[in-house]
This record gives C-alpha cells, sequence and structure tokens, in this order.
C-alpha cells in the first residue's frame, strides 16, 4: 500500500471508529505497517489540519463533523435555495417553493424533501409532491425560491422514491434455481404498484389538460401513440409467458389492410396517428386504461411460476430479446410501463433520470425506445 493509500485507509479507520478513539497498535494490524508508521501518519495528518485528538490511555479519536446550524424560516426564504433544501432534507420537513417547469409554467408546491440527487446534466430534489400527492423529481435550477416549513415531512423510503421514479429492474436471485413463491409475489405486488402508479400519472396529464391546462395536442398525440404500442407490447408479453395467440385488449380502431404487416417504424406510426386522429382526448385516455385494467387483471391472476421463469422478450423489430423475468418485461426497462414514463416525462417538469455506465435499471434514450 503506498503511502496516499495508507492515508486514504488511516483516516477511513477513524471515521467508522468515531466518536470512539482508536489505539495506534490496532490501527497499525489493520494497515498491516508499523505502529511508529501509524504514529508518523497521524502526526502528518494532524499538521495539515485534520481534527485528530489524542484520548490518553485510549488511542486517538476524529470526532464528528458538528451539526449545521439550523435555518430560520426567515433564513430559508432568503438564502440560497440549495441551502434550504439540504436543510429540509436534513430535518425531514416539507418546503414550499416556487417551480417553473419546460413549459415556463409556474407552481407554487409543498414538497416532502427526501433527498438530493446530484446527475451528470443538473441536480434534483428528491421527494413526495403533496399537490401529484406522488414522488417527483425537481430540477433545483428551476426552483426560484424555497421557504421551510414549520411542518414535518412523513416517513417515506427514499429507495422506494427512487425506485417509482427510475423504474428498476428486480434482479434475479444470486443464487442458482428457480425463485419461490415468496419471490413471485414481491414480483407481482412489485409489478402491480407500478402499474397502477402509472395509471396514476396518465389521469394526472388528462386532467391537466381538462382543466384548461395547456399541451392538449400534444397530449392526444403521445395517447394515441401510447394506446395502440402499449395495446402491442402487453398482448406481446402475454403470449410470450402463455404461448397462446395475442389477445389485444381496449378499444383498437379500424386500421387500413396491411397494417399488421411488416412495415417500419415511421410508417407504421404514421398509420397510428391518422387512425386515432379521429378520437377524443377522453376516448384515446380510455383506450389506454383498459389495456393497462386487462394486463393488471391477468397479471393478478396468472401463476406464480410465470413469475418464477424467465420468458422471451419480445421486440417490435427484430428477434426476441433475452430472456429476462415477467415482472422486468411488464414493468422493467423496455416494457410497456417504462415506454408510457418515457413520454409522459417530456410533458412533465419531472426528466427522466440518466443511468450510470454501470447502472442499467433505466431505458432513457433521445426518441421514443421502440425505435431502437
Amino acid at each position: 500500500m503506498d503511502r496516499v493509500d495508507r492515508l486514504l485507509a488511516l483516516v477511513a479507520e477513524l471515521r467508522a471508529a468515531s466518536p470512539e478513539p482508536l489505539d495506534p497498535s490496532a490501527l497499525a494490524a489493520r494497515l498491516r505497517v508499523s505502529e511508529r508508521t501509524v504514529r508518523r501518519d497521524l502526526e502528518l495528518l494532524t499538521h495539515g489540519g485534520l481534527p485528530v485528538r489524542q484520548v490518553k490511555g485510549r488511542g486517538h479519536v476524529l470526532p464528528g463533523e458538528p451539526e449545521p446550524a439550523a435555518l430560520s424560516e426567515a433564513e430559508s426564504l432568503t438564502g440560497p435555495v440549495h441551502d434550504t433544501l439540504a436543510e429540509a432534507v436534513r430535518t425531514r420537513r416539507v418546503v414550499r417553493m416556487a417551480y417553473t417547469d419546460q413549459a415556463g409554467a409556474r407552481s407554487f408546491r409543498d414538497v416532502e424533501a427526501h433527498g438530493l440527487v446530484t446527475a451528470p446534466y443538473g441536480e434534483y430534489l428528491v421527494g413526495w409532491c403533496r399537490m401529484r400527492d406522488g414522488p417527483r423529481m425537481f430540477r433545483l435550477d428551476r426552483i426560484g425560491a424555497a421557504f421551510l416549513s414549520g411542518r414535518g415531512a412523513e416517513v417515506r423510503d427514499l429507495d422506494e422514491l427512487l425506485a417509482a421514479l427510475r423504474v428498476p429492474v428486480p434482479r434475479p436471485p444470486a443464487g442458482p434455481g428457480p425463485r419461490g413463491p415468496a419471490g413471485a409475489e414481491r414480483a407481482r405486488a412489485w409489478t402491480l404498484d407500478r402499474l397502477e402508479f402509472v395509471r396514476s400519472r396518465l389521469r394526472d396529464a388528462a386532467a391537466g389538460v381538462r382543466s384548461g391546462g395547456e399541451g392538449a395536442a400534444a397530449l392526444r398525440g403521445v395517447l394515441g401513440h401510447l394506446a395502440e404500442w402499449t395495446r402491442w407490447q402487453a398482448a406481446a408479453v402475454r403470449a410470450a409467458a402463455t404461448g397462446e395467440e395475442p389477445v389485444l385488449a381496449g378499444r383498437r380502431p379500424r386500421f387500413p389492410e396491411g397494417f399488421d404487416r411488416e412495415m417500419p417504424f415511421d410508417a407504421r406510426e404514421r398509420m397510428i396517428q391518422d387512425a386515432m386522429a379521429l378520437r377524443s382526448l377522453g376516448e384515446l385516455a380510455r383506450d389506454l386504461q383498459e389495456v393497462l385494467e386487462a394486463v393488471g387483471h391477468w397479471a393478478a391472476g396468472c401463476d406464480d411460476a410465470l413469475w418464477e421463469a424467465e420468458l422471451p422478450d419480445p421486440r417490435p423489430y427484430g428477434p426476441p430479446g433475452p430472456p429476462r423475468p415477467l415482472a422486468d418485461l411488464l414493468a422493467g426497462w423496455r416494457g410497456p410501463l417504462a415506454h408510457i414514463e418515457w413520454h409522459l416525462d417530456r410533458l412533465t417538469d419531472e426528466p427522466p433520470p440518466r443511468p450510470s455506465d454501470d447502472d442499467e435499471d433505466v431505458w432513457v434514450v433521445d426518441r421514443c425506445p421502440l425505435q431502437a
């Protein structure tokens, strides 16, 4: 171990043990160096500004970092927005904020602050939006002002909030062999929860434009696209799971002859939009909701064995993808629920998070995922 790595390891050991002291002999044994080397390194770190204290007869201790001073309500309103949000997260408080979405519309929201997330393209507040009654991500550079209220946030799991926003893939078990009934129950429950969350987002989107909000034309086009492609995706996954012929749910419109033949994505999409143009926004929303309702009924009642198996991944173009669990096919990346949320994210103020190089839990592209 070179000197820099040894100093890093030494500080890490002190911080892990804090507020308890560590004897130099114990540190020497953990770092596999001499006690003399440890004492020399501690002296170097102390002179460099690390607040290491020696406790007589017990060793050395690194005090914990002091808690930051609490912000008053006035300071939260006049100080930097980031500081106010960090305080709200630290103290589990509700923050009142002025937020401007991508379309330039400003809203005032009460948000339970649960975490700050830094991504390569921005920093976000993760919380529970009380206006939307659901988890949301807010770009910090779109928060014009924030006020730290005296109300406490409800206890919510940050991982669960991120799971709802990031559409995570259920991981297969580490060991060999099929998953047991408990795994099937968890996979089914996770999928049904994701399904209900997506249905609620669709209801919110439709209600927003019906009540006078902008974006009705864009939403009509998206719903027409989603109704037909979700119908196809859900039927394809069900057929892959059961080996039966595809069952197309919902209210499929009459398409021209030749629609079901092989053709480029753009040509098929033009035919979908032409057929859907005759429908109202409400009819398109009902069609898509009926498709999702049929998915929910089938998922709730299908055999546990289907949730425990690896199934072919049907693709709109080309051969099937690598086998994946049923929960992944329905609610994970590239699945119909993730496809719906991908389009909704581009109509609202919640941008989809980007995956890291080693994280394939999220399907994010610059165009509709089905074209890939």
